[in-house]
């Protein structure tokens, strides 16, 4: 499957933006549901009990927090 995102910010509007403001930004801008569904409900492997969205959104974040 491919998807076509557009640009969400140019490299200088996203360094113009705040630290504490860019993942909130960046994330009201994506919509993880459809991603999230398809998402194993279950592994033998990884803690249990965490929201998987919220498990997507800190793997999509830490790259920015470096």
């Amino acid at each position: 499957m491919y998807l076509l995102q557009g640009t969400l910010f140019s490299f200088e509007e996203w360094l113009k933006i705040e630290s504490k403001d860019r993942l909130p930004l960046f994330f009201e801008t994506l919509d993880l549901r459809p991603y999230v569904k398809e998402m194993k409900k279950s592994s033998p492997q990884g803690a249990r009990g965490y929201s998987r969205e919220a498990i997507l959104r800190a793997f999509l974040a830490a790259p920015m927090e470096e």
